[in-house]
C-alpha cells in the first residue's frame, strides 16, 4: 500500500441492498479531513496490507453486487440483477446473508479499532463529523415495566460501557443487522449481543409502549415474562421479587452413548432442574396474584457456582461429552469407573447429591437378558417377557414404573444397583402406556400391532395381520387397476378382514376413490347394477332415484319444491347393510360418476328431505349412501340410527379438529368398518392425525392429552427422533401413502383426470335462467345461423365458468373457481408448478384477481402479452411463481415449460387436439417429472354435455379434431341432448 494511504470502512446505504460496510483506500488531507480514492477490492494484490485489513476487504467482497449476482441470480449483468431483486428476495435471501457478514465485519472493526465513516454516494471528502463513534464493547439492553393508575407500559434502556444511551431517533438511523441488532443511531454504532432489532425499534420513536390498564394481565403474560426471561428488568407499580434458590448439584449414574457407565450432572433450584450445557436464559419468572395484585417472582441461576462444580469434575479427570454426561478420561490412570466411584464415594457425597434409591455405589455390570413370548388371539396379543440379571429373574411388568418414569437404577435383592439399558425406555414405553397389566404378562389390543411389531424389531407382526398376499380385483370392476392401486386395494381388504380401520393418504390424482370403490365392490358384488333415473320434467340439477328421493346437486338444503316422486323400480333389499361415504359438497358428483363408471354398485344420494321421517329405512335398498359433511352435521340424529357396513370419509382433514361439530358427528356413526381418504393427512400440525386415527381405530393413539404429551411435544418442541419413529410404528399398519415420485415407474407418462365442479346456488340460478331463455333460440337458429347458435353456446360456457364473464355486476361465487383455487392451494403447498389454460382471457383475468387476493405469484401469456419471453422466464426461473396462466390461442403451441408437472384446463372446448397441445407444453421431451392433467368441467351444464358427446361418439370426437365447425356432424338428438 502506498505511503500515506490508509484503509477506512465506509458506511453507506445501497439503494437496493440497504446499509453496507465497504472498505476504501484514502489519503489524509488535513488532521480532520480525508480524501477517498478508490474502493478496496483486491486484498491479495495490495502490498503492505495487514492480515486484518485483508480480512475486512474479503468480507466486503462476499456481499459485493457481482458476488451476490453470481450466487443468487441467473442474470448476466449487475444492472439486470439489481433490477430483478424483489422485496421478498431481499428479505428472505440477500439480507440474511449480508447481515451475517456485517456482524463479522463489526466484530473485526471493534477488535481492531478501524476507522468508520458515514459516506454519501459520490462524496470524496470525509470530515471528522462523518466519523462513526463505536466501542469495543457490546451494547446492553434492559427493560422497565410500569403499572400506573391508567395504563400498563414498558420501555427499553440501552447502556454502553455503563453509560445510558438514548434510543430516541434524532437525525439518522440505519439498521445494519436484525438478529442480533446492529444499527447506527446518529453517529454512534450500537452492536447488541443477542437481542433482535424488532424488540428495540419500537423505542426509537417513542419512550414507552403503552396499553390500557385492562390489558395489563395479557401484556404481563405475553410480553413481560418472555423479556424478563432473557434480559435484565425492573418494575414500578407492581412487585418483581427475586427468590433466592440454592443450587443443588445432583449426580446420577447412567450409561453413556458408548454403553459405558457415566456420571450425569444436573443443577436443581427448588422444583426446577437444569443441565450444565443450557445457560441461555437470564431469569426464570412466573406470574402470580397476591391480594388481587400481580406479582412476578423470579429466580436466577448461579452460573459461577455451577461452573465451580463442573471444574471440580474436570479436576477428577472427567470430560463432558453431552449437555449432562461426564466420563472418565484416558489420562485418569488405570482405575475403572466403578473402582473410582468406590474409592471417592465420600468426596463425591461431600460436594454432590446423588439421586437414586440406594446411595451405596454398588453396581451390577453383568449381562442383562430378556426373553419374550407373544401369543396372538382374535382381539389382542398376550406378551410375556422375562428379564434375567445374573442369578435373578423378574417378570417384565416389574419394570413398568421404571420405564414410564425414566428411572434407570433398579435395586437387586442383594443390594446391587442395576442400570437398565437405555433402549428399554424407548422400546417398551409404548407397550406399558397402551397395554394392560395382567399376572405375569401384558395384554395389548390387536390394533396396537405396530407396538408389538417393534418388539420383534421388524414388521413381521404387522405383515402377518395386515399385509398378506395380493387380492384379486373383483371381476365387476370396469377398469384395470395400476400396480400400486392393486396393492392399496389388497391392503384395504386385509385391514377389513382383521377388523381395522385405515387411512389411505395417497397423493392427489393417484386414485384413492377408485381403490375405495374396488373395496366396496369386493364387499357387495351385486349381480345387477341399480341405477337412478332422471325425471323428464325435472330440471337438470335434480336427480330422482329409484325410491323417488330427490337429489339436488350443489346444495345441502334445497329450497326448491320436490317434483312428483316416481315409482320404485327396485323392491328387493341389499343383504349387506349400506356403506356411508361422507364427502365435501364439491366432490359429490365425482363420487357418483366414478361409482357408476367403475362398478356395479347402487348409490343413493342423501339430501335431507324432511318429508321422509326415517330415511334410513331406504338405505337397505342400496350399497352406498352419499352424504355431505354439512348434511351429516345437520341430520346426525337420524343418520346415527343406522348401522353401516363401512363409513368412509373423503377429504378426512375435515375432522382434524376434535372439538368441531363435524368430528363429534362422525364418531357417533355406527358401522362395522371405517376408512378415511385424504391427500393431506397433516395440514397444520401433528394433532391433525389424532382425530382421524381416533375415528378409524378409537384408542389407537391414546387420549388427546396423552398424545400431546407423548408425541406432539417431544416431536415438535424437542425434535425427538425416537418419538417420531414410535409414532410411525404405531400408525404404520393403518396408514398408506404413496407419492407420485414413488409410483411413477408404474404410471403412464401422462395421467389425465376430469374434475367435475358444482355450481354455487346463485351461479346455478343465473345459468338456468339464461339457458331457458337461449334454448329455443339456439335450436331454431342452429341451421339458419350458426353464428347465433355459437354465440349462445359460448355465453352458456362462460356462465358455467364464472357469471362475471357475461354479467360484470354479478357478485356471487363460482363453483369451478373455488375448486380450481382449492386444487392449486394443495399443489403449491407441495412445491409443484402448474400451467393453467383457458380459451377465455377474461376467465384467466378473473382467476388472476383471485390469485392476487391469496398472495400467489403467477405469470400470464395471452395474445396481448408484449414480453412473451419475459413471462416464460419469470415462471421458469422464480421459485415463488408457481402458476402460469396461458390462453389456448397464445400458448397452445411453441412453448417448452417442463418446469411444470401439473396442467389445468379450466374451460375445455370441442377440440381435444387443442387440449392435447396444451398438455404437451409440460409433457414433452426433457420433462423428468410425472405430468398430471386436470380438466375442470362444471356439472349439469353444457360443458358436461359436450364432454359426454365426446366420450360417447368417437367419430364425433375425431370430427372435432379436424373440423373448425363442430356443429356439422350433430344430429337433432345430439342438439336436444346438448341443450
Amino acid at each position: 500500500m502506498p505511503e500515506n494511504q490508509i484503509l477506512i470502512i465506509a458506511l453507506s446505504n445501497h439503494p437496493v441492498l440497504g446499509p453496507l460496510l465497504i472498505p476504501y483506500f484514502a489519503r489524509t488531507v488535513s488532521p480532520e479531513v480525508i480524501s477517498v480514492e478508490e474502493q478496496a477490492t483486491h486484498a491479495g494484490n495490495e502490498a503492505g496490507l495487514s492480515d486484518m485489513e485483508k480480512r475486512a476487504i474479503a468480507i466486503a467482497q462476499s456481499y459485493s453486487e457481482k458476488k451476490l449476482m453470481q450466487v443468487y441470480s441467473r442474470q448476466q449483468t449487475v444492472t439486470g440483477f439489481l433490477n430483478s431483486v424483489t422485496p421478498e428476495m431481499l428479505k428472505k435471501q440477500l439480507r440474511p446473508f449480508i447481515d451475517k457478514k456485517i456482524r463479522e465485519m463489526v466484530r473485526l472493526i471493534q477488535a481492531n479499532h478501524l476507522s468508520v465513516y458515514i459516506k454519501e454516494a459520490g462524496s470524496k471528502l470525509l470530515y471528522e463529523h462523518d466519523r462513526v463513534r463505536f466501542s469495543g464493547e457490546e451494547a446492553e439492553i434492559s427493560f422497565r415495566f410500569e403499572i400506573t393508575d391508567h395504563s400498563f407500559r414498558y420501555t427499553a434502556l440501552c447502556h454502553m460501557n455503563g453509560v445510558e444511551v438514548s434510543l430516541l431517533k434524532k437525525r439518522r438511523f440505519l439498521l445494519l443487522s436484525s438478529k442480533p441488532a446492529i444499527f447506527l443511531l446518529d453517529d454512534q454504532l450500537l452492536a447488541f449481543k443477542r437481542i433482535e432489532a424488532a424488540k428495540v425499534t419500537p423505542f426509537l420513536s417513542r419512550k414507552y409502549v403503552e396499553v390500557l390498564l385492562a390489558e395489563t394481565e395479557k401484556y404481563l403474560e405475553l410480553v413481560a415474562l418472555p423479556l424478563i426471561s432473557d434480559y435484565p428488568a425492573s418494575s414500578s407499580g407492581f412487585d418483581m421479587i427475586h427468590e433466592p434458590r440454592t443450587c443443588v448439584p445432583e449426580l446420577s449414574v447412567e450409561r453413556s452413548i458408548n454403553d459405558e457407565p457415566a456420571l450425569q450432572l444436573r443443577f436443581r433450584y427448588g422444583e426446577r432442574s437444569f443441565s450444565p450445557g443450557k445457560r441461555n436464559q437470564f431469569a426464570y419468572p412466573r406470574l402470580e396474584h397476591v391480594e388481587g395484585k400481580p406479582v412476578i417472582y423470579y429466580f436466577t441461576r448461579d452460573l459461577q457456582l455451577e461452573q465451580t462444580y463442573i471444574c471440580l469434575l474436570e479436576q477428577w479427570h472427567f470430560k463432558q461429552i453431552t449437555d449432562v454426561q461426564f466420563v472418565r478420561t484416558t489420562e485418569a490412570g488405570g482405575y475403572t469407573f466403578i473402582d473410582w466411584l468406590q474409592q471417592h464415594k465420600s468426596e463425591l457425597e461431600a460436594c454432590f447429591s446423588f439421586v437414586q434409591t440406594d446411595t451405596s455405589l454398588w453396581f451390577y455390570l453383568g449381562d442383562i437378558s430378556l426373553t419374550q413370548e407373544i401369543s396372538p388371539s382374535p382381539d389382542w396379543f398376550d406378551i410375556r417377557i422375562t428379564v434375567r440379571m445374573g442369578d435373578f429373574q423378574f417378570p417384565f411388568i416389574r419394570f413398568r414404573k421404571h420405564i414410564l418414569e425414566g428411572k434407570r437404577e433398579f435395586v437387586l435383592p442383594d443390594g446391587q444397583v442395576a442400570l437398565l439399558p437405555e433402549d428399554w425406555f424407548e422400546k417398551y414405553s409404548d407397550l406399558f402406556a397402551f397395554g394392560d397389566d395382567r399376572p405375569g404378562e401384558i395384554r395389548v389390543r390387536k390394533m396396537h400391532l405396530g407396538i408389538v411389531s417393534a418388539l420383534e424389531q421388524d414388521e413381521s407382526v404387522s405383515k402377518e395381520y395386515v399385509q398378506k398376499e395380493s387380492v384379486a380385483i373383483p371381476p365387476k370392476i370396469k377398469t384395470t387397476l395400476r400396480p400400486y392401486q392393486q396393492e392399496g386395494f389388497s391392503w384395504l381388504v386385509h385391514l377389513a378382514a382383521n377388523g381395522f380401520g385405515g387411512c389411505l393418504a395417497d397423493d392427489m390424482g393417484l386414485g384413492k376413490t377408485l381403490q375405495a370403490i374396488t373395496l366396496l365392490q369386493q364387499i357387495y358384488d351385486p349381480e345387477e347394477p341399480k341405477e337412478a333415473t332422471i325425471s323428464p320434467s325435472a330440471p337438470e340439477n335434480v336427480t330422482v332415484d329409484q325410491s323417488g328421493q330427490l337429489s339436488f346437486f350443489g346444495t345441502d338444503s334445497p329450497d326448491d319444491k320436490p317434483y312428483e316422486e316416481v315409482k320404485d323400480r327396485q323392491e328387493e333389499s341389499v343383504a349387506i347393510p349400506a356403506s356411508l361415504i361422507v364427502v365435501p359438497t364439491s366432490l359429490l358428483p365425482n363420487w357418483k360418476r366414478e361409482i357408476r363408471k367403475f362398478s356395479t354398485l347402487s348409490v343413493y344420494t342423501y339430501t335431507g328431505d324432511q318429508k321422509r321421517k326415517d330415511p334410513c329405512k331406504n338405505f337397505n335398498r342400496y350399497n352406498i349412501v352419499l352424504v355431505t359433511y354439512g348434511l351429516l352435521r345437520r341430520d346426525i340424529e337420524l343418520l346415527e340410527k343406522y348401522r353401516y357396513t363401512y363409513v368412509i370419509l373423503d377429504e378426512s382433514q375435515n375432522i382434524k379438529n376434535p372439538a368441531s361439530m363435524t368430528y363429534h358427528s362422525v364418531v357417533r356413526l355406527q358401522c362395522e368398518h371405517r376408512l378415511v381418504l385424504t391427500g393431506t393427512p397433516i395440514e397444520n400440525s401433528l394433532k391433525d392425525l389424532w382425530a382421524q386415527f381416533n375415528f378409524i381405530n378409537p384408542g389407537l393413539l391414546g387420549s388427546a392429552d396423552g398424545f400431546r404429551k407423548h408425541f406432539i411435544h417431544p416431536i415438535t418442541r424437542e425434535g425427538n427422533e425416537n418419538a417420531r419413529k414410535r409414532l410411525q410404528q404405531i400408525i404404520r399398519p393403518f396408514f398408506l401413502r404413496r407419492t407420485k415420485q414413488q409410483v411413477a415407474p408404474e404410471l403412464p407418462p401422462l395421467t389425465e383426470e376430469v374434475v367435475y365442479c358444482e355450481m354455487t346456488p346463485e351461479q346455478c340460478e343465473v345459468y338456468q335462467k339464461e339457458k331457458n331463455a337461449l334454448r329455443n333460440t339456439i335450436l331454431q337458429e342452429r341451421y339458419k345461423n350458426s353464428f347465433v347458435a355459437l354465440n349462445g353456446i359460448t355465453r352458456l360456457r362462460q356462465l358455467a365458468n364464472h357469471p362475471q364473464m357475461v354479467l360484470p355486476k354479478y357478485t356471487g361465487g363460482s363453483g369451478k373457481m373455488e375448486q380450481v383455487l382449492d386444487a392449486f392451494e394443495t399443489l403449491v403447498s407441495e412445491g409443484h408448478k402448474v400451467l393453467i389454460f383457458s380459451s377465455f382471457v377474461t376467465h384467466l383475468k378473473l382467476l388472476a384477481d383471485a390469485f392476487t387476493q391469496h398472495g400467489w405469484q403467477f405469470a400470464m401469456l395471452t395474445g396481448s402479452t408484449l414480453d412473451r419471453e419475459g413471462e416464460i422466464a419469470r415462471f421458469s426461473t422464480r421459485q415463488d411463481v408457481s402458476a402460469f396462466f396461458i390462453s389456448l390461442k397464445a400458448g397452445g403451441v411453441g412453448l417448452n415449460l417442463t418446469d411444470a408437472d401439473y396442467v389445468f384446463i379450466i374451460d375445455p372446448w370441442w377440440n381435444p387436439a387443442a387440449e392435447m397441445q396444451a398438455e404437451s407444453r409440460a409433457h414433452r421431451i426433457g420433462q423428468d417429472k410425472q405430468v398430471f392433467a386436470y380438466r375442470f368441467i362444471t356439472a349439469d351444464t353444457i360443458e358436461e354435455k359436450i364432454r359426454n358427446l365426446q366420450e360417447s361418439k368417437s367419430e364425433l370426437a375425431e370430427t372435432f379434431i379436424t373440423e373448425n365447425d363442430p356443429f356439422k356432424s350433430l344430429t337433432d338428438k345430439d342438439w336436444e341432448e346438448l341443450l
